[in-house]
């Protein structure tokens, strides 16, 4: 299947989702003071890791001492500050929506990132690297990591706060 048809999919999908939202009504996440200021700093941290990422991925994209192509090193460097931004809010404390149920959300996180990961492994071992460089078409790869550290973020997170509990 070509581009043009996952991108429909994804539009479609982001559609119903809007259209469904505004039907029940739903709100968004109230956060209190200390939370606030969290976010704050987390997408402080989110940003500078930005823009350090970026310029090292720059270099080393230019200089070919990274084994992808310039649109993938963006999108990993995106992929990274929604990384940093997603565990430094978890180990903070807010979660921001997974702590309403946080071991179906860390289920699903975990799922999505395995899912990811084995088909980003899995079309490598099929078709290789016939550039030699991994494309857009290998982001399954860094997204599937994206996701299992933020699962395991979320674990080890739960593990220090049952810790904490026992003393």
């Amino acid at each position: 299947m070509n581009n043009n048809y996952y991108f429909v999919l994804f539009l479609g999908v982001f559609l119903v989702l809007i259209i469904i939202r505004r039907k029940l009504r739903v709100t968004g996440c109230k956060y209190d003071e200390r939370q606030t200021a969290i976010r704050g700093k987390a997408y402080k941290y989110a940003m500078i890791t930005g823009v350090i990422a970026g310029i090292i991925a720059a270099v080393l994209v230019e200089t070919d001492m990274f084994p992808v192509t310039g649109s993938l090193a963006i999108i990993m460097v995106s992929l990274l500050m929604i990384t940093v931004y997603t565990v430094y809010m978890v180990i903070s404390g807010v979660y921001f929506g997974i702590s309403g149920n946080w071991k179906r959300w860390t289920v699903l996180i975990s799922a999505i990132g395995l899912f990811n990961l084995i088909i980003g492994i899995g079309r490598i071992a099929d078709e290789g690297l016939p550039e030699k460089h991994l494309t857009v078409i290998n982001v399954n790869l860094p997204l599937g990591i994206m996701f299992l550290i933020i699962a395991v973020s979320v674990l080890f997170q739960k593990l220090r706060e049952h810790r904490g509990n026992e003393l």
